[in-house]
């Protein structure tokens, strides 16, 4: 049985493409999903699964979430096992985070086979894209004109392929749940 971590995109987010956790759990469990958990609004969907395919538990998970939600949006998944890798990172030691920046990993819906040469810079430099690994692309953001740059939009553009951003912090508590 494995752990995974499903990560919906786009949802709650000003409104829109409203799923109450509550319900995604019960939905995702009596879809077969083994020990359920959820973390935050933000769509982060915990579960087992015997199933080693991730692609099949993506198609699952998008259309347990149409048929039940009545919107489509895109599921990204990985293993526990992968979180926690990209987690201990050294560079995503917690000590190195201030207020001047902020560290993010950005999930790619599937492998990126025509990877970008890093280090890559939005357009203000606000973002600064310095490593990838072909399903995972890491940012740090720094202040720009009071705001922090986020860079899922960017990636989406720049690979063509659906996203979704998270920050280590935040992957940290997912791997509490």
């Amino acid at each position: 049985m494995e752990r995974y971590i499903a990560f919906l995109r786009g949802i709650n987010v000003s409104g829109q493409k409203i799923i109450k956790m509550e319900m995604l759990r019960k939905v995702a469990s009596d879809a077969g999903f083994g020990d359920v958990k959820t973390y935050i609004q933000s769509g982060n969907l915990i579960f087992t699964s015997d199933e080693k395919d991730e692609n099949k538990l993506i198609l699952k998970t998008e259309e347990l979430i149409e048929m039940n939600f009545g919107f489509r949006t895109d599921v990204i998944i990985r293993k526990r096992t992968d979180i926690e890798a990209i987690v201990n990172l050294p560079l995503f030691d917690p000590m190195k985070s201030d207020d001047e920046k902020k560290f993010y990993i950005t999930f790619l819906k599937h492998e990126n086979s025509q990877a970008p040469e890093f280090p890559i810079f939005s357009k203000n430099r606000e973002i600064e894209f310095f490593q990838g690994n072909g399903r995972e692309i890491f940012s740090v953001c720094t202040l720009h004109k009071g705001v922090y740059g986020f860079p899922n939009a960017f990636v989406e553009k720049l690979t063509g392929i659906a996203a979704t951003t998270r920050n280590p912090i935040t992957l940290r508590k997912i791997l509490e749940v």
